[in-house]
């Protein structure tokens, strides 16, 4: 349906071609004004594809009128409509590319031709538009799906032929150019959602250019040209959280790196940007953060705080709580300045804590000790763990240690999720909810038990059941590629090719189907 915006002072005017049009069912949506100046306002609301407009009115003239809505929007039609004896006057509208001209009294006949033939016009072009938007997503999606590839072999640590810099032109090896690697994680699905509205969206933040890679769901890449220095690129970075968080009213975590220079380069540096990511536990949500080269375990900062720990226990035992509170603190602030402690020692300090709480209890509710600890286990930050151990402390917590049973239960009931949900939309934060423990404890678990994280298992039993579908099946590709959770081909394509080494029409080749 075509938005059409009659014009003409002479109500009278307005209501016959408002009447031809539903007479014989044009399709048309009818809007009117009485005035240049009321039609002027209507149109830089925008949507009106025809103006049909008198020329003589009082105020602002249809010509005029006519200017300033092509000045407006060049691709609207113009109409213009006046009596016989004004036709020399209106040969101006030639010189606005006012395609049609009614005269007055309108001619049903006459009208219909016309309002046909600027209907049949605006479809074209609406068609047009449609098919150019349809080749320029496709190339789009072609180019990114390049991009994911180059920048997964130089992760892996292969060096991308020079074929790869049209899609990559911000590669430091081809060109002399250095970058700077920031990596952007959001702790749900959303990059594959959302991806072409983010890479427009950066081009208004980002100073400079950049390249923005897709790594998984939950996680992208950017290039950014290495002459951004350090602050600008943390401030960015700041605008870009705070742009996240207004617009998608969701938290996401940016660690910015330093300058590469060299593709082989690429994996230490990234590994140094999960290893910073790893520690996001000691901040607040939605923040960022700065890579730096690990540094080593200062064993005198665990001694200092294993040290506090037996001092709160002794306090506890005569129960000093407020004492062994403001311990606590010290030794929060302690482990947050250490910057080498890992999140689960962290919380194997709190729950330490919890148990001496418990043994210093006078009544033993185990029931509120197994409360306590799932809320330890659950704890998303720092600031989140010190708040909640800091109202135990005010309550006198009576807690107890959870069974090793339990955690291997919780790990085979995710790997049950897995098994039978692995096509819809699994992230550690919904599985950890779902049995009822914190996401880094979860993934902490996770790996211990089956010596990968669990963001690789679920990855690998996707691309099993894949190669399943295309060896068994007649399916689509693009229809397996959603059946087994990745409803972004280019994606699921990649993926399938850095797991295997051929894409999935290559190996159903070779599989003979």
């Amino acid at each position: 349906m075509l938005n059409i915006l009659v014009v003409d002072d002479d109500s009278f005017e307005r209501e016959g071609v408002k009447f031809l049009i539903a007479k014989y069912d044009l399709p048309l949506e009818a809007g009117e004004a009485d005035s240049g100046e009321k039609a002027i306002a209507r149109i830089e609301e925008g949507g009106v594809d025809i103006l049909l407009t008198d020329i003589r009115m009082h105020g602002m003239d249809g010509l005029e009128l006519a200017q300033r809505a092509k000045a407006y929007d060049p691709s609207m039609k113009v109409i213009m409509m006046s009596a016989y004896g004004e036709f020399e006057y209106a040969q101006r509208a030639i010189d606005l590319r006012a395609i049609r001209y009614i005269l007055k009294p309108v001619e049903v006949n006459e009208f219909l031709k016309v309002m046909s033939q600027v209907i049949q016009l605006c479809e074209e072009e609406r068609q047009a538009k449609d098919q150019y938007k349809k080749l320029e997503e496709a190339y789009w999606r072609g180019v990114h799906f390049e991009k994911q590839t180059i920048v997964a072999r130089m992760l892996h640590g292969e060096s991308p032929d020079a074929a790869g810099t049209p899609y990559l032109p911000a590669i430091t090896h081809y060109g002399g150019r250095s970058v700077r690697l920031v990596l952007l994680d959001t702790g749900s699905r959303f990059f594959d959602l959302f991806d072409r509205k983010v890479e427009e969206e950066l081009s208004e933040l980002a100073p400079g250019t950049f390249e923005l890679v897709h790594l998984h769901p939950l996680q992208s890449l950017l290039l950014m040209n290495a002459s951004v220095g350090e602050e600008e690129t943390l401030a960015f970075g700041e605008r870009l959280v705070r742009w996240f968080k207004e617009v998608y009213d969701r938290e996401m975590t940016i660690v910015v790196g330093g300058e590469v220079s060299d593709g082989s380069q690429f994996p230490h540096a990234f590994f140094e940007l999960e290893a910073v990511l790893e520690r996001k536990f000691f901040f607040r949500e939605g923040t960022v953060l700065l890579a730096r080269p690990p540094r080593r375990e200062n064993e005198e900062r665990r001694v200092s705080a294993e040290e506090a720990l037996s001092g709160i226990a002794l306090q506890l035992q005569k129960k000093q709580y407020e004492v062994a509170k403001v311990q606590f603190e010290q030794v929060m602030d302690l482990l947050q300045a250490g910057g080498t402690y890992s999140v689960v020692y962290v919380k194997h300090l709190c729950m330490e804590i919890a148990k001496a709480m418990y043994g210093a209890a006078i009544k033993k509710e185990i029931y509120s000790f197994e409360k306590s600890l799932e809320a330890i286990y659950r704890a998303e930050t720092l600031e989140a763990l010190k708040q909640y151990m800091l109202s135990l402390f005010d309550q006198g917590g009576e807690l107890r240690e959870q069974s090793a049973d339990s955690k291997r239960k919780a790990i085979e009931d995710v790997i049950d999720i897995i098994a039978n949900e692995y096509g819809s939309d699994l992230s550690l934060e919904l599985l950890a909810e779902r049995v009822y423990l914190s996401p880094s404890y979860l993934s902490y678990l996770f790996k211990k038990q089956t010596g990968i994280s669990i963001n690789k298992y679920i990855t690998m039993f996707r691309m099993e059941r894949a190669r399943q579908l295309l060896t068994t099946t007649n399916q689509k590709i693009v229809s397996i590629g959603q059946s087994v959770g990745y409803p972004n081909f280019p994606y699921f394509s990649s993926l399938f090719k850095t797991h295997y080494g051929v894409s999935p029409s290559q190996y159903r080749e070779e599989m003979g189907r």
